[in-house]
């Protein structure tokens, strides 16, 4: 009885390796898969600080709200971003003396040659109520994300979430 009980145990010990080794499937490791995930908050929060610095100039009675948000979310790109190049430094966009250096997309509309993913396709935010409802949006995202994480980047994203909150309510409310 204790051959077999060893023979079924190794037996199911093995297949569990096997279809572990299986299951991984698509071939990136765990980290290329979570810098992925992070990539388009990352470019998002590029955008919304870009945004935010146009309005202001736009909206004087505004401006120093958005300077405010411009800066965090920029804040927030540099933030993502060095994590991003940490799990997978081929993924990560390059490093300005403003912040990360916006994806760029050829003229041609082609994928860009490097790892790193394209922007993403987002209308041209050109009200402060756009920019509240990306700011909602990407606070809803990222708190989303952040959920699924643990240690240190559960505590980021979810910071980052409740930043872009206090931005929609406080700053912009």
């Amino acid at each position: 009885m204790l051959v077999r009980t060893a023979t079924v145990t190794g037996g199911l010990a093995a297949t569990g390796t096997v279809l572990a080794a299986c299951g991984s499937g698509s071939g990136i490791s765990e980290s290329t898969r979570i810098a992925e995930q992070l990539a388009p908050l990352s470019l998002t929060a590029s955008d919304d600080a870009a945004a935010a610095r146009t309005l202001g100039a736009r909206n004087p009675d505004r401006s120093a709200a958005l300077a405010v948000i411009a800066s965090e979310r920029e804040t927030h790109a540099t933030t993502i971003n060095d994590e991003i190049a940490r799990l997978a430094p081929d993924l990560a966009r390059p490093s300005t003396s403003s912040g990360v250096a916006a994806a760029s997309v050829p003229a041609s509309g082609a994928t860009p040659t490097s790892g790193a993913p394209a922007a993403p396709t987002e209308p041209a935010v050109t009200t402060v109520d756009q920019l509240r409802e990306r700011l909602a949006s990407a606070a809803s995202s990222t708190g989303d994300l952040a959920v699924g994480m643990s240690g240190y980047r559960a505590g980021m994203l979810g910071s980052i979430a409740a930043a872009c909150n206090a931005q929609v309510e406080v700053q912009l409310g």
